[in-house]
């Protein structure tokens, strides 16, 4: 005789709140199991991602994670830094903002959401904000239509001034089952001029694609020093942003790129002519995604598009994987448009309490100003 087992009711949610690196180190397990069973399994808000970003970005800084447990399964994390501010953005009025760890560098922004991921950021978003010591929280570069935009709704029903900005629209490009379906949709002028730039470099010497194997760690290292070199001595180079340029910069991408090949998510491709790196770029493979995080091409060769024929070979390297998405991350841009023109577009959030100070700057920053740049170009 069979027995009906009874469905045990979910754990009641608790939230926790844990400060510094060491504790947020702890979860990356349980953070990254969590994320895989939510909405949003993304490359950049995984835990060795953040964890790069906190080790090279802000080591020294104050940081807080609140984090929703269903029993010990997490359901919903947000880290945030403190930054303590007295700028023109805050109109000189001291600010203590908490955000999510997430800069330009970053490519797209959000917070770990698991099962039960709504109700639990629900309750985080109660704790943060009878949590002392804030006066704004600001999460940079949401997706649009990204679950974690509840949290708007939320604030201004508590009658927290919210502030929107713009800050990205990034190309991505759909992927048919094989390159050459890539490029018959492609642009008939750019789909030519490809070609026949390919040829001319051929003309050249022997072109090659090549992947680092990212189960030698050597190779990886060789590969991103390339990839480092070749932004260096270009306009980036000239202007002092490029990787080789800034500790912190090597520090987070190499951190990035070793925990990818460790799982066996990095693709590190490098263009050769006659053995000579031309072009590289840094990407990484999740979910049937290719992420072009960074990429550099030798500008001395800009006449035979380098940069554009190295991407064609990750993006036929993608068909052949049988990924689904090749997204080009990062601002939109002319040769990022060559391929497609399909945008996500990407926006910061700024959540202010509603303190006099708060009400304040909310209205200079996204009241005022706008109203002030709109008639400076009539």
């Amino acid at each position: 005789m069979s027995v009906a087992l009874r469905q045990q009711p979910d754990p009641e949610l608790r939230l926790e709140m844990v400060e510094g690196r060491d504790a947020f180190l702890q979860l990356e397990r349980e953070w990254n199991a969590a994320l895989a069973r939510g909405p949003r399994d993304e490359p950049m808000l995984r835990h060795e991602w953040l964890r790069a970003f906190i080790e090279n970005f802000a080591p020294g800084a104050t940081l807080r994670t609140f984090v929703a447990r269903a029993g010990r399964e997490i359901c919903a994390a947000v880290p945030l830094v403190e930054t303590r501010e007295r700028s023109a953005d805050t109109c000189l009025v001291p600010m203590t903002t908490w955000h999510t760890p997430v800069n330009d560098h970053s490519q797209r922004g959000g917070v770990l959401l698991g099962r039960r991921g709504e109700e639990a950021l629900r309750l985080i978003w109660e704790g943060i904000r009878e949590a002392p010591g804030w006066d704004r929280l600001r999460l940079r570069d949401l997706p649009a239509g990204a679950p974690e935009w509840r949290l708007r709704g939320w604030a201004e029903e508590a009658g927290h001034p919210c502030g929107l900005w713009v800050s990205l629209r990034s190309p991505y490009l759909p992927l048919p089952q094989s390159y050459e379906g890539v490029e018959a949709a492609l642009d008939g002028k750019f789909r030519q001029n490809l070609r026949r730039r390919r040829r001319r470099l051929a003309e050249l010497g022997e072109v090659k694609y090549t992947l680092a194997d990212a189960k030698d760690g050597s190779a990886v290292d060789t590969a991103l020093a390339d990839l480092y070199e070749i932004e260096a001595g270009g306009w980036k180079g000239r202007d002092g942003t490029a990787i080789a340029q800034r500790p912190e910069l090597v520090g987070f991408y190499t951190q990035i790129a070793r925990d990818a090949a460790r799982r066996g998510a990095l693709a590190l491709g490098t263009l050769t002519l006659k053995g000579k790196p031309i072009a590289a770029h840094l990407s990484l493979l999740h979910q049937k995604r290719h992420y072009l995080v960074k990429i550099g091409y030798d500008e001395s060769l800009h006449e035979y598009s380098p940069g554009q024929q190295m991407v064609s070979e990750a993006i036929r390297d993608s068909c052949s994987r049988g990924l689904t998405e090749f997204d080009f991350l990062g601002p939109c841009m002319d040769w990022k448009l060559d391929w497609e023109s399909q945008l996500r577009t990407h926006l910061w959030l700024t959540i202010f309490r509603p303190t006099p100070a708060g009400k304040l700057v909310h209205q200079a920053r996204f009241v005022g100003w706008p109203i002030l740049r709109a008639l400076m170009r009539k």
